[in-house]
């Protein structure tokens, strides 16, 4: 049997006012909720002094009539090499020679084309000790291997940042604290810790010229003394923390 259209009308009004009741409990309930929580970035920053080095060193040899030539010279300059960093007491762990790499291109002799046959390679050595660093490019210039880079970084990035993220959350408790005191509230519990955005690694409030973006680095060249005053070898690190904390 149908019901009546009255006995319809009040259903439909009794669904409509709890749904709205429930709204509108629900909005109270999040504005009371915002009024109790204060949001406080926290950062905190450290200048560090690397303590390690990685020394690039190039190989390059060319010949203008064919590639065995230029072969034969790398291979002697990679012994010499080798011998010289074992008697400079390098470990062995610590040298990675890269891929040797040759091409055949054009070059000009005298004015005329002609071809040229050239081997690349570079090798890495990495030093945790930055005045062995100093005094095996010492040798190695001396000994007639001048295509170096050097690139500088620090061992305990990780521990710094640990501490860094500490320091930030101590930071936003300590500004949370001060700003309470306007509204006679007190600071309670921690809801919630972010970075400052959801997404981004806490590397990213690094200085921006941190590890891998130092465009000058240490070359001997003939602008070598700029170059190398240039070369980073202290790293400003950083952390930002969104912190959320709950007030009484």
């Amino acid at each position: 049997m149908t019901k009546p259209i009255h006995t319809l009308m009040m259903t439909f009004g009794k669904v409509a006012f709890f749904s709205l009741s429930a709204l509108f409990f629900s909005f109270t309930t999040f504005a009371q909720t915002a009024e109790n929580r204060m949001l406080i970035l926290g950062d905190a920053t450290e200048e560090v002094v690397a303590n390690q080095a990685t020394l690039s060193i190039g190989l390059v040899f060319s010949n203008e009539r064919e590639m065995q030539p230029a072969y034969g010279e790398h291979e002697q300059a990679r012994q010499k090499l080798t011998a010289l960093l074992a008697e400079l007491k390098v470990p062995t762990q610590d040298i990675r020679f890269l891929p040797l790499m040759s091409r055949k291109g054009r070059d000009f002799q005298r004015g005329q084309p002609g071809d040229r046959f050239t081997t690349y390679q570079r090798v890495l050595v990495k030093f945790n000790d930055l005045d062995q660093h100093f005094r095996v490019q010492q040798a190695l210039t001396t000994n007639g291997f001048t295509d170096l880079t050097s690139t500088f970084a620090v061992s305990n990035q990780k521990e710094i940042e640990n501490r860094l993220m500490d320091r930030a959350l101590a930071r936003a408790r300590e500004k949370a604290n001060q700003l309470a005191k306007a509204t006679s509230r007190t600071v309670g519990r921690v809801v919630r810790v972010s970075d400052v955005s959801e997404n981004e690694s806490i590397s990213y409030f690094r200085d921006p010229s941190r590890y891998g973006n130092n465009p000058n680095p240490g070359y001997y060249d003939e602008d070598s003394f700029r170059r190398m005053a240039a070369t980073q070898q202290i790293f400003r690190l950083g952390a930002a923390l969104k912190v959320e904390f709950e007030l009484e």
